[in-house]
């Protein structure tokens, strides 16, 4: 074990002062190869003949190059001439780590504030550029992360090439230490902090202040805020999420496109489509395949109010009300500049939403003819939608097509003749042994699903 001081009793702990000014003379990275992951080394003299700290004296040296050192394989003078040669230029290359994003887990999460963004193929994408996503590599079974990241005034700040982060120069310090990775800007205000847990396959944001005109994020801790702010500046949106996010598209997704000058409008939270504040370009979740929000904040700062969509029905269903309707479901395409979203028409009036088939009840110019069960918060009304049948699933049973929507329970054998049970349409039936054709908890028969709490019967009124 190295004794704790030299011969002159100089203590092995470098000042915290010292060490960023040898950071920042090293330009962040080993004075040698350029490497990110780098340690202190007392090049001329030694420490053991060292009377101070001094950054004269210290310079970044890599693992492997520090390894060199003191087989002799690199003499000291050598590591001197470059400590001092990266100084005097003006231009050096970046400091590089091909390790700290490197991820050989079945599931990858990102955390951001108090937010978890699960299997996610981009985290953060503005006007089409992922600023971070991932993708798996199907040679090694790991992730492959790429990104760029940018400061409060819209310079990049840094960015991360297949898992290789490359730092800048030019910036007041970079500090990686263990799994933890943070850089500040000129006033010494830290721009990025990240931490990687490397035991649950984490990486946590835990600070980042950027700005990629119109949007501004920041992170602070477990606080996570998006702004979209007019292109004159005269007003400006924050909006502030927390939730889990699993299996999507994109975590946060920013398009200003969508509007020059940002209009506070519904906060519209749609399964399958993520969340996002009509009448600007923030969207989270996008295709989200499941989410759990916990907080959604919106604050208005001198932006107008957009009227809320009033919706004009024929018939306002009723709690236990939902739409039946029949048709051929049509799904149009929506070009993102990453992916591409669908869009689901049915009949000629848009779903939010893709709807629930109940069953193919024919076929018409080789379109499959379905029944679907559409939500009463769909905004369309579709009540005058001409393949309309009712709102109770009572309706339908008294279509001459029901039985190949409603079920029975039947009995069946695999291929090895073992009995089991299983559902299957009426129509279905055949030379099956039926079970029941009625559930005994409805009375009725057995139908395919149903809304989360509402049966899709007719209760009869007390």
């Amino acid at each position: 074990m190295a004794a704790e001081t030299n011969r002159h009793g100089l203590k092995r702990t470098i000042p915290a002062t010292v060490k960023r000014e040898v950071r920042q003379r090293s330009k962040f990275g080993c004075v040698i190869c350029r490497s990110a992951i780098y340690q202190y080394e007392h090049i001329l003299p030694e420490f053991k003949d060292a009377r101070e700290h001094s950054p004269d004296c210290i310079a970044l040296l890599c693992p492997t190059c520090h390894s060199s050192v003191t087989k002799k394989r690199l003499p000291k003078e050598v590591v001197q001439k470059q400590y001092e040669k990266i100084q005097r230029e003006a231009s050096t290359a970046p400091p590089r780590d091909n390790e700290y994003f490197v991820n050989h887990y079945q599931n990858l999460r990102v955390d951001i504030g108090k937010s978890r963004f699960n299997e996610h193929r981009a985290i953060i994408n503005i006007d089409g550029t992922d600023v971070l996503s991932y993708k798996k590599d199907e040679d090694s079974g790991g992730y492959v992360v790429t990104g760029k990241f940018f400061d409060s005034n819209g310079n990049k700040l840094f960015e991360i090439i297949d898992n290789e982060w490359i730092g800048p120069t030019d910036i007041w310090d970079v500090e990686q230490e263990g799994t933890r990775l943070v850089i500040r800007g000129g006033s010494r205000e830290i721009l990025f902090d990240a931490l990687k847990n490397e035991d649950n396959a984490t990486l946590k944001i835990n600070r980042l202040n950027m700005y990629v005109s119109p949007f501004h994020i920041v992170v602070d801790k477990d606080r996570m805020i998006v702004r979209q702010h007019a292109d004159d500046y005269s007003c400006a949106i924050d909006v502030e999420v927390e939730g889990d996010f699993n299996y999507g598209d994109c975590a946060i997704y920013l398009d200003s496109s969508e509007t020059k000058k940002p209009e506070l409008g519904d906060v519209k939270i749609v399964g399958g489509k993520g969340v996002w504040i009509e009448g600007t370009g923030i969207w989270f979740g996008f295709g989200n395949q499941g989410s759990r929000l916990r907080k959604v904040g919106v604050w208005n700062e001198g932006c107008e109010k957009r009227p809320s969509k009033k919706i004009h029905k024929s018939i306002y269903p009723s709690a236990d009300q939902n739409y039946f309707v029949i048709g051929a479901l049509e799904t149009r395409l929506k070009k993102h500049p990453q992916w591409t979203e669908e869009l689901f028409y049915l009949n000629g009036q848009q779903l939010d939403s893709r709807p629930c088939s109940w069953g193919v009840i024919g076929i018409e110019d080789k379109n499959k003819i379905e029944l679907f069960h559409i939500s009463r918060q769909e905004p369309e009304d579709f009540a005058v939608n001409n393949g309309f049948v009712g709102f109770y699933a009572d309706d339908v049973l008294e279509q001459e097509w029901s039985d190949k929507v409603f079920e029975a329970e039947v009995l069946c054998e695999d291929e090895e003749s073992h009995s089991y049970s299983a559902r299957v349409k009426i129509a279905d039936i055949g030379v099956r042994e039926v079970i029941a054709r009625i559930n005994t908890q409805t009375g009725k028969p057995f139908h395919p699903q149903e809304f989360q709490g509402v049966t899709p019967w007719k209760q009869e009124s007390e």
